[in-house]
């Protein structure tokens, strides 16, 4: 399972925040191998060299002369030397200052020695020996030792907290713009026109800004003029049509009727491309969003497909479904769908499933076709783009049903896919965007209609 986070900020932050865990993990390691551990020895030797030294000056001392010298011990050093009244009790320090004290207390004094700990005040106690006398020193634990280096760790760790801050500072400075670039770009892909971007900020991100405004700008007045003159070309066109079919209607009776039919299946055909070559181009230019029932959409499209002959078999999971979308739009993707399915079934009845759960919303139009090669079932999307034996031309149409259905999907964020059939055939897979649908539970978890 793979945890890393998807967006730049989240792995950068991860980066940054790694690397400065991993440097002030080194940098606490060398401080202790190298700065810490040295000084500490240092401090314990110089500390028990003290100890050792004032044993040995007492001992040399007359006992008139000692009570001074353990004032002075006291002053200068925290030294309380007591007469030696029983054994000390041995105790066990694991700090390792007292580890390298109770070292060098033996490397001096030439034995072991053991610390212990007074139960009524914080004082450690040694018992030194001294040429045959044995005196017992103590000190307060509070005079021993060297703290660990608190201000190297807390400048390191204030270090590297500014330093991580600073970082996701800047770098939320460089990602904020490529997330409004994405976003635009998403919208600009969908067919929108997205708000120019501020061409603020660094010099490439702002550079970045203004290509793509330009670029923006380009794509959309390129739109509009292919909309003008593809608009244009239609009226034009579709003025003869008018007229042909104004002559076709005039004609005599001594005119072969098959040739009148035929001639008019001919300008329907030319009229029902010139429309559906409209839409492509246009799409849907303002949407209207309102609450749909998604099966009610599917059951008017299958009944526009049954009076055309064809067989659907409608199932509808975890009803009811009410979703909100524009009509036409939703309408038109569903249909082109359902038509595409119907028409390259083979004549075998087409299953179209609606799911509507609290994470999938998606609607499936299945065929018993002869199925889509899997290095076609982008490319059918194209327009006018047809198969060689499934699509030919005896099939009729345009090869812009998938075209304007993908089209008018990437509009509203909603995603078409085409797959392979289990038993031949392929499945059609509209998934609309969950967020928003209202999806309720009824008491029969799925039910099925036939349309014939």
């Amino acid at each position: 399972m793979n945890l890393s986070p998807k967006t730049l900020f989240g792995r950068t932050v991860i980066t940054i925040a790694t690397t400065l865990l991993v440097f002030m993990v080194i940098s606490m390691s060398a401080a202790v191998y190298f700065i810490f551990i040295p000084m500490a020895q240092r401090s314990a030797d110089d500390f028990a060299a003290v100890v050792v030294s004032a044993a040995h000056s007492l001992e040399s001392l007359p006992e008139e002369l000692q009570p001074q010298l353990q004032q002075q011990l006291l002053k200068d050093h925290g030294l309380i030397v007591t007469e030696q009244s029983s054994m000390l009790p041995a105790k066990s320090f694991d700090i390792p200052y007292y580890i390298f004290f109770q070292q060098s207390l033996a490397r001096r004094a030439g034995t072991h020695l053991h610390l212990t700990e007074s139960e009524m005040s914080p004082l450690i106690w040694i018992d030194v020996p001294a040429h045959g006398k044995t005196f017992r020193i103590g000190f307060d634990r509070k005079r021993v030792g060297t703290n660990p280096p608190v201000v190297l760790l807390l400048a390191i760790t204030v270090g590297a907290l500014l330093t991580l801050f600073a970082s996701l500072f800047e770098v939320r400075r460089v990602v904020k713009p490529l997330q409004q670039l994405s976003r635009a770009a998403q919208e600009l892909g969908r067919g929108h026109n997205p708000k120019p971007l501020p061409e603020e900020g660094p010099e490439e991100i702002a550079a970045l800004a203004r290509a793509f405004n330009r670029m923006s700008s380009d794509i959309h007045e390129l739109s509009e003029n292919r909309t003008i003159v593809i608009g244009g070309i239609s009226h034009d066109l579709r003025t003869p049509l008018t007229r042909l079919g104004l002559a076709v209607e005039m004609l005599g009776n001594d005119t072969k009727p098959e040739l009148v039919a035929a001639i008019r299946r001919d300008l329907a055909a030319m009229n029902k491309l010139i429309g559906q070559f409209m839409q492509f181009t246009r799409g849907i230019e303002e949407y209207k969003t309102e609450e749909l029932d998604l099966w009610d959409l599917i059951e008017s499209q299958a009944k526009d497909l049954e009076r055309e002959g064809a067989t659907l078999l409608l199932h509808r999971h975890n009803p009811p479904c009410k979703y909100y979308a524009d009509a036409v739009a939703l309408g038109r993707v569903v249909g082109n769908l359902m038509s595409n399915a119907a028409k390259y079934g083979n004549g075998l009845p087409i299953d179209v499933d609606l799911h509507c759960t609290e994470r999938i919303v998606s609607i499936e139009i299945s065929d018993r076709g002869p199925g889509i090669p899997d290095n076609e079932l982008e490319a059918i999307f194209r327009p006018f783009h047809r198969l060689e034996k499934a699509r030919s031309m005896t099939k009729g149409g345009s090869g812009m049903g998938l075209a304007i259905a993908r089209q008018l999907a990437n509009k509203n964020g909603w995603t078409i896919n085409l797959v392979r059939r289990e038993g031949g055939g392929t499945i059609a897979k509209l998934g609309l965007i969950p967020a928003l649908r209202r999806c309720g539970h009824s008491t029969d978890d799925e039910t099925s209609q036939p349309v014939t």
